[in-house]
């Protein structure tokens, strides 16, 4: 009697746990079930691999050869600079609609850059090495584009020349540096604030009075 009371005990939470595996086993395997006819329900991919998917894309990016063979200046004068490893799709988007053999898909055209994709690789950034070309947007010049002074593909910038005359109690720049005026605004120029001018060309000593 002794011996059925100790053996009882064990025998019952021997059948507890096997009915809390079965109970457990039903409803893990019920909610999986349920969770793959979702997923399928809901636009899961099935049977196409990754592979096969990009492979039927048509190709966007085409490569600097491509780009060469009809702008061979441009790419020889950037091979020739600092950007040697920058792409042309880099900055221009993608060319595979642009560089495409049928006459009527050469008239894509490409983007047009503009200080904002400059500004992507040579606004000052504390992670940036020092020797890297890094320039405060804001402080460099307060006049416009980039591309207005600088060549994007051999990536020199023409020093604007200095003013040779003084300039104490004379009017704003553009008084005389206008299409109107008394030397006509340079091409590629607008009229701007003095402290816009300034910031490329200089200031020369002002005379003591």
């Amino acid at each position: 009697m002794r011996q059925l009371r100790s053996w009882l005990p064990t025998r019952l939470t021997a059948i507890k746990v096997a009915v809390f595996v079965a109970i457990a086993s039903i409803v893990l395997g019920g909610t999986a079930f349920a969770a793959a006819t979702l997923y399928a329900q809901y636009g899961a991919v099935k049977n196409v691999p990754n592979a096969e998917a990009w492979a039927a894309l048509e190709p966007r990016y085409v490569g600097q050869a491509a780009c060469g063979s009809c702008h061979e200046p441009e790419v020889a004068a950037q091979d020739a600079s600092a950007h040697i490893d920058v792409s042309c799709e880099s900055c221009h988007g993608p060319g595979a609609g642009h560089s495409l053999s049928d006459e009527a898909a050469r008239e894509v055209s490409l983007t047009e850059p503009e200080s904002e994709i400059c500004s992507t690789c040579h606004a000052t950034t504390a992670g940036r090495p020092a020797t890297y070309p890094q320039v405060e947007v804001d402080e460099h010049y307060e006049g416009g584009e980039c591309l207005r002074c600088h060549d994007p593909h051999s990536i020199v910038a023409v020093r604007p020349p200095d003013i040779t005359h003084p300039r104490a109690k004379l009017p704003d720049c553009i008084t005389c540096h206008a299409p109107d005026g008394l030397k006509e605004i340079p091409s590629g120029h607008e009229p701007v604030a003095d402290r816009v001018c300034l910031s490329c060309h200089g200031r020369v000593a002002e005379p003591v009075r």
